[in-house]
């Protein structure tokens, strides 16, 4: 939802409560100031990556992670005018909203032409700038979806969407093990029964497999191993949106191998 026009009211409370808590009042000035930065924070503290390191399931961070970019997209469409009306919106289903009045002829105008759309962008080509100086960069380690956001070549809410994209995808790491022969498919039953039954599904399922014994730790690193590589690369998004030229992928991973050169890990 990201036209203006269609969001009500309630949209904008929900998507607003999502980015800066439960006093968020559409009605103030203030929040438009602080969404970009609000937005960026949010999306760190929801990052599925946080998920060993909160003691949360990544499943359920990564909703949290889509509703935060969902609700960044609907603020961002407000920030050049007002909130809906309280009240405003689609009417409920069965509800019929009163035509209003038909203006006198001599008073109607005709309505205004619709501007023309902007021209569509060649697959490939930069969102805001071809190049970067290396020295613009962050001085640390980039993967490549850092490097393209940084670089100017999309946006960060592209930049989120790929992550989340990517990790939808990702194949179950109880599968992984099943594949592998280091786990029966009773056994994955047996452990997420366990696990739900023990109150800790925000214990990550490899990291519960080896507490009860079923996985050791160097069974568990094999299968996070497999579980990345079968993971279609991040930048396979980026061509899919016309974002980038599918055939100057290994330019840019050459681009970010020479950034992280520089700062050794």
């Amino acid at each position: 939802m990201t036209e203006t026009q269609e969001l009500t009211f309630e949209d904008v409370i929900r998507a607003g409560r999502t980015l800066f808590g439960a006093a968020f009042a559409a009605e103030a000035a203030g929040w438009r100031d602080t969404l970009k930065a609000t937005y960026r924070r949010r999306a760190l503290e929801t990052h599925p990556d946080r998920a060993r390191a909160l003691g949360r399931a990544e499943a359920d961070l990564l909703r949290e992670f889509r509703a935060v970019a969902d609700a960044y997209r609907i603020l961002s469409s407000l920030r050049a005018g007002p909130p809906p009306r309280r009240g405003a919106g689609t009417p409920p289903r069965g509800a019929h909203a009163p035509r209003p009045p038909r203006p006198p002829p001599e008073t109607a105008r005709a309505p205004r032409p619709a501007p023309a759309p902007p021209p569509p962008r060649a697959a490939g080509a930069p969102r805001v700038r071809a190049s970067v100086h290396p020295e613009e960069l962050p001085r640390r380690r980039l993967r490549l979806g850092e490097y393209l956001y940084y670089s100017g070549r999309v946006s960060w809410s592209e930049l989120v969407e790929a992550v989340a994209w990517q990790r939808a995808q990702r194949p179950a790491l109880g599968r992984i093990a099943v594949d592998f022969g280091f786990l029966s498919p009773d056994d994955v039953g047996v452990l997420l029964e366990a696990r739900r039954e023990a109150g800790a599904n925000g214990v990550p399922f490899g990291e519960w497999a080896v507490r009860r014994g079923f996985l050791t730790s160097f069974q568990l690193l094999a299968a996070l191993g497999q579980q990345l590589r079968r993971q279609r690369p991040i930048g396979q998004f980026f061509v899919d949106r016309g974002l980038v030229a599918e055939d100057e992928l290994d330019a840019l991973r050459l681009r970010v191998l020479r950034h992280n050169a520089r700062w050794p890990r």
